[in-house]
């Protein structure tokens, strides 16, 4: 049975189109005076929809506060499965947030996510993880730029996202010079899918925090009860401990107590050859803003399979790379302190925006 990701999968409430009781109309949904939010009359939200390079019809939610910026677009991409909504509303939180500051911001639905047209045909989600992380929805969002550029003029974008929205955003900026900036939120760097042992790639960093899970639960009853009746992870709990025996052997040999900085071998990693290449594209003109969470694996990942790879090639485009870590958040910045960091830190880069120049310069700031 091919899965189908649908209002139901991504657990979140949307409008159903093909409702008759749905008080949108989405024949007469494209013009932006057709509706807007009672809620705040100065920020409108409207639905709308445009066709992709396919003529399959994409539905979003567009914000145009009261004086918006019309040379400047703010979009919003999908992360991954989850639908312009994303975990915990936070992609409307961002969108109010953008408003606020005078920014124009689409969210939309790319080609089978939520309300748009399409199908996903990929039986596994690895698989589906795995097309994203390669581009699947650049096309999207392209077709997306260029309804905003025909509707609005913007000749200006920014493109944000989380996750797979992040991924996408980037090789899409790396192929549309339309785009000034990204806001990448837990950029994932390396490939999934269904033939990907995660347990051979699997970052140190993770590998620890799962060590010290594993020590926390020595005194826990129904933690042995479970290790001695077969049920537990062997194989990932004798990875985290030779993990631990190989940092403490080198630390002996090495005459230190650190953890050491094994640089890791490219040819026996999951790093998206991809990744590095639209990095480096992008980061030569554009702004790069990255956030990621401080107990996501994600973070731990783009630390260990770039970053220690790839840090002279950073360090050389780093005017134009911003990095910032919220201590201890999880993937999805489930607590409203970690969206409030993520949210001052993005506004915070958005200030310096200036559509002087087609493409800004910026100097690194990285914080943890």
């Amino acid at each position: 049975m091919y899965l189908r990701w649908t209002l139901v999968l991504s657990n979140i409430s949307t409008l159903n189109p093909s409702n008759p009781n749905n008080p949108i109309n989405p024949s007469n949904s494209n013009n932006p005076m057709n509706s807007s939010n009672p809620s705040n009359p100065s920020n409108p939200i409207t639905p709308v929809t445009f066709l992709n390079r396919k003529g399959l019809k994409l539905f979003g939610m567009l914000h145009t506060p009261a004086g918006a910026r019309k040379d400047v677009g703010i979009i919003i991409l999908s992360p991954g499965i989850k639908s312009r909504v994303a975990p915990h509303r936070l992609y409307v939180k961002m969108a109010k947030r953008f408003c606020e500051m005078g920014f124009c911001v689409l969210r939309f639905d790319p080609e089978g996510i939520g309300d748009s047209e399409g199908e996903i045909d990929e039986r596994m989600v690895a698989e589906f993880y795995a097309s994203v992380q390669v581009g699947r929805f650049v096309n999207d969002t392209v077709d997306a730029i260029d309804w905003m550029e025909k509707e609005f003029g913007a000749k200006h974008i920014i493109l944000a996202g989380l996750c797979g929205g992040a991924i996408t955003a980037l090789h899409a900026g790396a192929q549309d010079k339309r785009v000034d900036q990204i806001i990448g939120l837990g950029m994932p760097v390396s490939l999934n899918g269904s033939n990907v042992d995660p347990y051979r790639y699997i970052s140190r960093g993770q590998l620890g925090e799962l060590r010290k899970g594993y020590l926390g639960k020595m005194i826990s009853g129904k933690a042995w009860l479970r290790f001695l009746s077969f049920r537990s992870d062997y194989r990932l709990i004798l990875r985290s401990l030779t993990s631990f025996l190989k940092d403490a052997v080198y630390s002996l040999r090495k005459g230190n107590n650190g953890s050491p900085q094994v640089k890791a071998n490219i040819s026996n990693s999951n790093l998206n050859p991809l990744f590095p290449v639209a990095l480096k594209k992008l980061a030569m003109t554009r702004k790069i803003s990255l956030i990621f969470s401080g107990a996501d694996r994600l973070h731990w990942e783009f630390e260990e399979k770039y970053m220690q790879n790839y840090s002279s090639e950073f360090q050389e485009l780093g005017n134009n790379i911003d990095v910032h870590i919220i201590k201890n958040a999880n993937h999805i910045l489930s607590f409203t302190d970690w969206q409030d960091e993520m949210l001052e830190k993005i506004s915070l880069n958005l200030k310096d925006f200036n559509t002087c120049s087609s493409h800004n310069t910026f100097s690194l700031r990285e914080t943890r």
